[in-house]
């Protein structure tokens, strides 16, 4: 049985990497210890089963020093005491996935002689907060009081998601690393990143995120789009990172989804009532929890009274979302996948552009699975 020379410091490098501990892995790996002693190195096999179960490629463990893996994009936090600077598994992996679809449909669309989006970084900080918001609602062909016309905020986020769509921006939710319901994303690491392209942005949300907070995740992500930062989020208690581009990426997502000068007239005809908050975020089609952030940010309550509301209301839909069913499989790659993104793999698969063996890459669906999705993005877009 042939061994492999490793160096134990990368293996405990790899553990920590996947946020376990050794006591964790003594079950299904006995000698652990004397791998990472010197003593005995594993095999081949030993070394692929470990490889496996802390979610890194086998070639990482046979290099001779500890490798420096670091985000590709920025990573802006709200508050770094605390907080591990060193990136998850799960967020390097799904960043990597989403800048291959990115790169591919980048090329795809040079070759086909599409022209650069031209809001893309159109923006300069310090624009003026209106002016930056007035355009992206012009791109996007939303009227200022856009959401009023729906029901919940739940259908007036699903109408921008698809208006950013038509936009030519890509827009990804999902809650795990790709399919893989045994990986999922932490939404305390981070609520979501945006990678800006001329030719194919790509916004990504976090889907296990509580619904609530989603909206204000894509609005701001949409701003970075405006400005041409990459970067990934964690907006923890939806405030930014101390940063002025960031700051200012803030309070564009709230005067886009909740106008000022119409929320402070509102509000004085209101206030009083004990419901305010409530009635406001109905009449905005935003949920709760960006509606008093908005009123945090004019001053019109206090942080204490938004942080006590904030916890509360997290908990609340963390619970809801615990016990939600999964849904339907093919419903939820069309916010996995992005049905721009598909329908432009199916048209580059009917030029013979694109093989099928890249297609499952890009998309992580095979085979059947593949057709049946296809069929349902051409049924219902």
């Amino acid at each position: 049985m042939s061994r492999s020379t490793v160096n134990p410091d990368v293996i405990k490098w790899g553990i920590e990497r996947a946020g376990l501990q050794i006591d964790m892995l003594k079950n299904k790996f006995p000698k652990l210890e004397s791998w990472l002693d010197g003593e005995k190195p594993p095999t081949y096999k030993q070394l692929k089963d470990l490889a496996q179960k802390i979610r890194l490629p086998i070639g990482y463990l046979f290099l001779e020093q500890i490798p420096d893996l670091e985000l590709p994009v920025p990573f802006y936090r709200t508050y770094k005491t605390g907080q591990s600077q060193t990136p998850s598994p799960e967020l390097i992996d799904t960043i990597f996935t989403m800048q291959r679809r990115q790169i591919w449909l980048r090329e795809y669309q040079i070759e086909n002689a599409q022209p650069k989006l031209p809001f893309v970084r159109s923006a300069k900080a310090p624009d003026d907060v209106t002016h930056i918001v007035a355009s992206i609602r012009d791109t996007l062909g939303l009227a200022p009081n856009w959401a009023q016309q729906f029901k919940s905020w739940r259908e007036a986020l699903n109408h921008l998601i698809k208006s950013i769509n038509e936009a030519g921006v890509l827009v990804m939710v999902n809650g795990v690393v790709g399919n893989n319901t045994h990986r999922p994303l932490n939404p305390q690491e981070f609520r979501g990143f945006v990678l800006v392209d001329d030719y194919a942005p790509l916004i990504f949300v976090n889907g296990a995120d509580t619904k609530a907070a989603q909206m204000f995740t894509l609005t701001h992500e949409l701003a970075h789009i405006w400005l041409g930062l990459d970067g990934v989020f964690d907006l923890e208690g939806l405030q930014p990172a101390d940063d002025e581009d960031e700051i200012l990426c803030n309070k564009v997502a709230a005067e886009f989804l909740v106008p000022e000068e119409d929320l402070l007239k509102q509000w004085k005809q209101i206030r009083k009532n004990d419901d305010a908050a409530i009635q406001l975020a109905r009449i905005y089609k935003v949920s709760e929890i960006v509606l008093q952030r908005r009123l945090l940010d004019l001053k019109l309550i206090s942080k204490n009274e938004f942080f006590d509301f904030y916890n509360e209301y997290k908990q609340r839909e963390l619970q809801t979302a615990a016990s939600a069913k999964g849904g339907d499989f093919y419903s939820n790659q069309l916010f996995r996948i992005n049905p721009y993104f598909m329908r432009k793999i199916m048209e580059a698969l009917d030029h013979g552009s694109i093989q099928y063996i890249e297609a499952f890459r890009l998309t992580n669906i095979y085979g059947n699975t593949f057709d049946k999705f296809a069929e349902k993005v051409m049924d219902t877009f």
